[in-house]
């Protein structure tokens, strides 16, 4: 008896909870991580990674809450300068081969998302600004940050002081239309 009631608790806990959608999958064919540095603090360098994997999470009880995971290889950066490319995975930068991963844990919180941002073995609080509509198919955040605060402090004359990150993936309010 102990235990059928004990179940029905659980049960009548487990319906009270608020209802949460599935993650839906940040992935490079429908999603996008891209990165700008600024050569001499002006000239626009842009890039994109092209192997990432992640989540956004939203809550049916709460459509402006979110949860997002965001996880990326520092070294599928592609952009159409070479030399800048290797500039910004070599050593003075970003260094791919000590530091190979970038991670954004984040929630929504108005118009941005804002959490910590793994990147060149240090974790920062880091925030992504909206730059899209919620109605829009495409959502789209970026955030900068100051290279010298993550321990990039290499040429800060000629590579610039700051990155840009920018970050689009569906927006979750449409998910029903594409399935």
């Amino acid at each position: 008896m102990i235990i059928i009631a004990a179940r029905i608790l659980l049960l009548i806990m487990t319906a009270a909870l608020p209802a949460r959608a599935a993650p839906l999958p940040l992935l490079p064919q429908d999603s996008r991580v891209e990165l700008r540095a600024w050569g001499l603090g002006l000239i626009p360098f842009d890039g994109r990674f092209t192997r990432f994997h992640g989540w956004i999470r939203t809550d049916s009880a709460a459509p402006s809450a979110c949860q997002v995971v965001l996880e990326v290889e520092a070294a599928s950066l592609i952009m159409s300068e070479t030399s800048v490319r290797d500039g910004i995975t070599g050593p003075e930068f970003m260094d791919v081969a000590q530091f190979p991963d970038l991670a954004f844990h984040g929630a929504c919180e108005g118009g941005r998302v804002t959490g910590s941002l793994l990147l060149h073995g240090q974790t920062h609080p880091f925030t992504l600004d909206s730059e899209s509509s919620p109605s829009a198919g495409t959502l789209v955040f970026s955030g900068k940050l100051r290279r010298a605060e993550w321990g990039m402090t290499a040429r800060p004359f000629t590579a610039g002081s700051t990155v840009r990150i920018r970050v689009a993936f569906p927006n979750p309010a449409n998910r029903g239309s594409h399935t």
